[in-house]
């Protein structure tokens, strides 16, 4: 049976849901040193989520499965400018689907609108970040064209940091 996936923007009513999704969620994009306070990092997330939420141009869309009134996902997409030139793109932000919904076209059908609002919007590129152990998403960006273009590498600092002084 074919699974029948339908994004619109999402309403005012439902940002609320949409963050508590993503808080939840927060742990799996965490590196290890951020994961040794995770109460903190959802605070700051949460925080920078309503801060981001209200800046121009971000705009979040919801899927909804087989004509269910529940969210099974969601993409957060807004604008970023590249840090070498004034080049503004479209940049997924986050995406995130629903345990239960994954593997059933919701993430391609987010995704795809995405793409389509960063093409009407006239964005030359589109960008995201994505974890480097996140196989499945990786898989599905570059089904959908994106190729990766930077690596971004961390290193936690050994000892205790007062003690480097």
């Amino acid at each position: 049976m074919r699974t029948e996936v339908t994004v619109r923007e999402a309403r005012k009513d439902e940002l609320q849901l949409i963050k508590k999704l993503s808080v939840e969620e927060l742990p799996d994009e965490l590196n290890e040193t951020e994961r040794k306070d995770v109460g903190r990092a959802k605070r700051v997330f949460a925080e920078r989520m309503d801060d981001q939420l209200r800046v121009g141009g971000n705009e979040i869309y919801v899927a909804m499965v087989d004509g269910s009134a529940e969210i099974a996902g969601y993409v957060w997409f807004g604008v970023a400018e590249r840090p070498f030139s004034d080049m503004k793109v479209g940049w997924v932000y986050d995406l995130f689907v629903v345990p239960g919904h994954r593997g059933r076209g919701v993430g391609e059908a987010l995704l795809r609108r995405a793409l389509d609002v960063s093409r009407k919007r006239g964005f030359e590129l589109t960008g995201l970040m994505v974890r480097a152990n996140n196989k499945v998403a990786y898989s599905l960006y570059e089904k959908l064209g994106f190729k990766g273009e930077y690596v971004v590498m961390t290193r936690d600092q050994p000892g205790d940091s007062a003690s480097n002084s």
